[in-house]
């Protein structure tokens, strides 16, 4: 099962709906709850992994949240207690697991929707935290109908005009899952975007657009690395390359990790090289995850996170993502499950490829 963050932007709520607690013991909860909030949302100190400092901090908000709602039910701060609740939600579980997840959030979600007395951007965060966690695990979408129910409240979030950032991320987001159900009219879909007044959001889409029509194509790679080796990928040539696009800070490309280690150690000596492009800011908590997890390909960083330059050349609006390579440099696939790595390579190794849109 893969799970990918998907480039996304709140607009976190502190706003305190509990002024008026009716009992002291739910003041004090409250109060408990705003500062659990805050820590949560402290700045990452330099050099420190983001995952690892964000995993406890998120946990104990939403075990906080989850105890306030039932202790202080019908509390005025109950609904944004609730939303904390759903915006720390913890997706490192089994699919079924998650799945549950995402349905009992669509519930409570909806329950705030419906409550017309709570301010719009409140009602407004419930219903994109929920969405954006859906694109998150876009595996879980496997239905047609699943993906155009998603699609719809994709533009439903659209026609209450997002702030720029998001508007691309949730149109991108909607391509991509016509992408995956109906190809041609995912492309389709991205030429009427690429026409697009905004020019962030046009450009985004012709990055995509080209992304989604590269495979079968050689593409040009060459950089820097971080250690100042260089790297280019017609040097490569004759290999079949992996290249990862991570960051340190991304839970899941943290999850994948061992699988990418493992099929790199597993097929290195028969002609696998791998380079990652992180999308990092922090180039010393990405040098520092690296050397402890004894990560030794080259990775291409220039602290620009989700404005890289290269993920912005190919079209990479979420991570982990995993591309392959053949031996004549062509790209066979810009979107490998960490699941079906080492069976894809080994096909690869083998000879034998299997070109997958994505």
């Amino acid at each position: 099962m893969r799970r990918k963050v998907v480039v996304s932007f709140f607009v976190w709520g502190f706003a305190s709906f509990s002024t008026a607690q009716e009992t002291k013991p739910a003041a004090v909860a409250w109060s408990q709850l705003e500062a659990l909030n805050a820590k949560a949302h402290e700045e990452v100190p330099i050099g420190v992994n983001a995952v690892e400092f964000y995993s406890e901090r998120n946990k104990a908000l939403h075990d906080a949240a989850a105890a306030f709602i039932q202790k202080f039910h019908n509390d005025a701060g109950e609904p944004q207690a609730l939303l904390w609740k759903l915006e720390t939600t913890d997706f490192s579980g089994p699919s079924a697991q998650n799945l549950a997840l995402l349905h009992q959030n669509d519930l409570e979600a909806a329950s705030l929707e419906r409550n017309g007395v709570l301010p719009a951007n409140l009602r407004y965060e419930a219903e994109q935290t929920v969405v954006m966690q859906w694109l998150d695990n876009s595996d879980l979408i496997t239905e047609s109908d699943q993906a155009t129910a998603i699609e719809n409240r994709i533009a439903a979030l659209l026609d209450k005009n997002p702030p720029e950032p998001l508007t691309v991320t949730l149109q991108l987001a909607k391509a991509d899952l016509m992408l995956r159900f109906d190809y041609h009219k995912g492309i389709a879909f991205l030429n009427e975007l690429v026409k697009s007044s905004d020019v962030a959001l046009a450009n985004a889409a012709a990055a995509r657009l080209t992304k989604a029509q590269i495979v079968g194509k050689p593409i040009d790679l060459q950089f820097t690395a971080a250690d100042g080796s260089p790297v280019d990928l017609a040097s490569l040539r004759g290999n079949v390359v992996l290249i990862e696009f991570w960051a340190s800070w991304c839970p899941d490309c943290i999850r994948e990790t061992p699988t990418v280690k493992a099929v790199y150690q597993k097929y290195r000596d028969k002609g696998l090289a791998v380079i990652g492009i992180s999308l990092d800011k922090d180039e010393q908590a990405m040098s520092s995850y690296t050397a402890k997890k004894l990560i030794s390909w080259p990775q291409y960083f220039d602290g620009k996170g989700w404005a890289n330059d290269l993920a912005v050349k190919f079209g990479v609006r979420s991570i982990p993502e995993l591309w392959l390579i053949n031996r004549r440099a062509e790209v066979v696939s810009t979107g490998i499950a960490a699941d079906q790595l080492d069976a894809k390579v080994a096909q690869l190794i083998g000879g034998h490829e299997q070109l997958t849109r994505n």
